[in-house]
């Protein structure tokens, strides 16, 4: 694949920090993308990844979701997802993430579940 991936900070409300991803998650663009978004969870213990924009996702992209999900559950933290494209979905189902990492339908259910910016 070949559309760079991209990580762009959208909100911050205390614990829980909104951040949109973009482009392909592959092993051509997880290797830059994870450092950015563990920076993100090393000071929000429940960062939100707005899929809405990704095109493609394989298993470097899924294996950096699954990481970064690990990294926070040792602080007692969460990863939520949202609006994740169907290839995304599927990828994120049949591997049973699903289980481990919170999926939304859409930003907006994520941010009216949690209005006041806690994760819980």
């Amino acid at each position: 694949m070949s559309a760079d991936g991209q990580l762009t900070i959208l909100d911050r409300r205390g614990p829980l920090a909104v951040a949109a991803l973009a482009g392909d998650l592959d092993w051509h663009t997880t290797g830059q993308l994870y450092p950015e978004a563990a920076q993100l969870a090393a000071s929000h213990q429940q960062p939100v990844l707005d899929l809405s924009q990704v095109t493609y996702c394989d298993s470097s992209g899924l294996n950096m979701l699954l990481r970064l999900r690990r990294r926070l559950s040792e602080d007692a933290g969460g990863l939520a997802v949202a609006a994740p494209p169907a290839q995304t979905l599927r990828l994120i189902t049949l591997a049973g993430a699903d289980h481990v990492i919170a999926v939304h339908g859409s930003l907006a259910e994520v941010l009216a579940a949690h209005p006041d910016g806690t994760g819980d």
